[in-house]
């Protein structure tokens, strides 16, 4: 009788390598399945950044509609009657909601040139001038913009003065509507947020209470 032979025999072999594999699959598996999670993740995470920050650059520009001063104007505060039409709607919204037009106080270090001027000593006299003017010790300045909001090929825009700057892609709707209250008015705004790659779709919404009481639609 022979002498039996130490080590693995070909079926053992092979079973632990079928077992090997079966291992690594799984191990692979793992970590597709992680890498996908954390992809997904970023995805998510990113399209609820880019809508905090459109929802807080629309909700800053409606707070400062209508933002012209400390005089009332009137038809005599202009010289263009193109400025004089622009100032009695500081907020239109068409579109049935999707497009969103303000006529904005411009934050001072804004950085980007004004439509208008209003001059005024915030005693008895207010004009509206076309472009930059310059104050001085008796006469505030205030510079003064249109901004337009709109949704063109699932991007998100903001333009003014003619040029449309993109906010944010990947935009399915925009919504904004102007809503009355018992004291004041104020505007819902509500992006729809898309990922065709991943199916993702989120909602956001924002409610901006209007600091200025502005002329009804």
């Amino acid at each position: 009788m022979s002498a039996r032979q130490p080590g693995f025999s070909l079926l053992e072999g092979l079973l632990a390598l079928a077992v090997g594999l079966m291992l690594l699959a799984a191990a692979s598996q793992v970590f597709v399945s992680a890498v996908q999670a954390w992809r997904l993740q970023g995805v998510v995470a990113q399209l609820q950044e880019d809508a905090r920050l459109a929802l807080q650059r629309m909700a800053q520009d409606i707070r400062m509609a209508g933002m012209f001063g400390c005089l009332r104007l009137d038809d005599d505060s202009f010289e263009d009657p193109a400025a004089a039409s622009a100032f009695a709607t500081p907020l239109l919204i068409t579109q049935g909601g999707q497009r969103l037009s303000l006529i904005v106080g411009q934050l001072p270090g804004s950085g980007s040139r004004p439509e208008w001027t209003v001059l005024t000593d915030c005693r008895s006299w207010v004009q509206v001038k076309a472009g930059v003017q310059p104050g001085d010790q008796q006469t505030l300045a205030l510079p003064v913009s249109r901004v337009t909001y709109t949704l063109r090929a699932a991007r998100l825009q903001r333009e003014a003065r003619g040029t449309p700057q993109p906010l944010i892609d990947n935009v399915l709707s925009l919504h904004a509507t102007r809503v009355p209250m018992a004291a004041g008015e104020r505007v819902d705004v509500r992006l729809v947020l898309f990922d065709r790659h991943h199916a993702i779709e989120q909602h956001h919404a924002i409610s901006v209470a209007l600091r200025n009481r502005l002329p009804a639609p």
